[in-house]
């Protein structure tokens, strides 16, 4: 599978100005005024197996996908931006809607909502404790495809690329997301396991803790269930995941240099 780079060829000052670019609003900015940038983006989706004919524009999105890229088709896009190799948010939501949606055993539930507990009242505490370990792999282990799904489209039919923003080169990198999808559910299978205090590792680039952020103007105390440090979160190494698939090159990428 080949990774194509489409070298934007920009005079210094403009790409010195384009360097600052982390934001959705940025790359919406750029798609509809810079005809250059607008023209690189058309044709990395169709070299990523979109047909579009007539000149794209972008808008934002108030659903999973960030952004929308409007031509023939509805393209959505999840935009991450990453200044290192530490983790992203993926997905954060309350422990109650992973209930309803996986259809989750009361014990479950339980551990989990017992771990998130834990760590409120001691972050230095284990997350999953030992003897929970098989249980919950197993859960996680029977439904990941839903879970891998869920978290990267929230169930949204018009999500399909996956792009990263990399702040330190200074590139984008655009995956269809559903090759992300199928890649991470391959590393995924027989490669659950926990870190020393805890915190599920699916695969080698998803991780599953308590949100945390306990912010001093959240009045209710932090071990209140209802706080919403008190969340499931869901976290990815962006530029982890960028680097392995474009050094082994088993998906199809684009990269545009900023």
């Amino acid at each position: 599978m080949e990774g194509r780079i489409m070298n934007q060829n920009i005079e210094k000052g403009r790409k010195e100005a384009r360097i600052g670019l982390d934001s959705e609003k940025d790359i919406i900015n750029l798609i509809n005024t810079d005809e250059q940038f607008r023209n690189t983006i058309k044709q990395c989706l169709v070299n990523l197996g979109f047909d579009l004919h007539r000149e794209i524009s972008a808008r934002l999105d108030n659903m999973k996908a960030d952004i929308y890229i409007e031509n023939d088709l509805m393209i959505g896009v999840s935009i991450k931006s990453s200044t290192g190799t530490s983790f992203h948010h993926l997905d954060r939501r309350w422990l109650e809607e992973w209930k309803d949606f996986l259809n989750m055993p009361k014990d479950i539930f339980g551990i989990l909502k017992n771990a998130i507990l834990r760590i409120a009242n001691n972050p230095k505490n284990c997350f999953i404790l030992p003897k929970d370990k098989n249980r919950i792999k197993d859960f996680f282990e029977s439904h990941i495809e839903k879970i891998i799904d869920e978290i990267f489209t929230h169930s949204e039919p018009n999500l399909k690329i996956f792009m990263i923003n990399d702040k330190v080169c200074n590139k984008l990198y655009i995956f269809r997301i559903e090759d992300t999808i199928n890649f991470l559910l391959a590393n995924i299978r027989n490669n659950i396991r926990f870190s020393t205090k805890g915190i599920i590792k699916l695969g080698d680039f998803i991780t599953v803790q308590r949100k945390s952020g306990n912010s001093s103007k959240v009045k209710k105390p932090k071990t209140d269930w209802k706080h919403p440090g008190n969340q499931l979160q869901f976290k990815i190494s962006p530029i982890k995941l960028t680097e392995y698939l474009v050094k082994n090159n088993v998906i199809n990428f684009q990269i545009v240099e900023l």
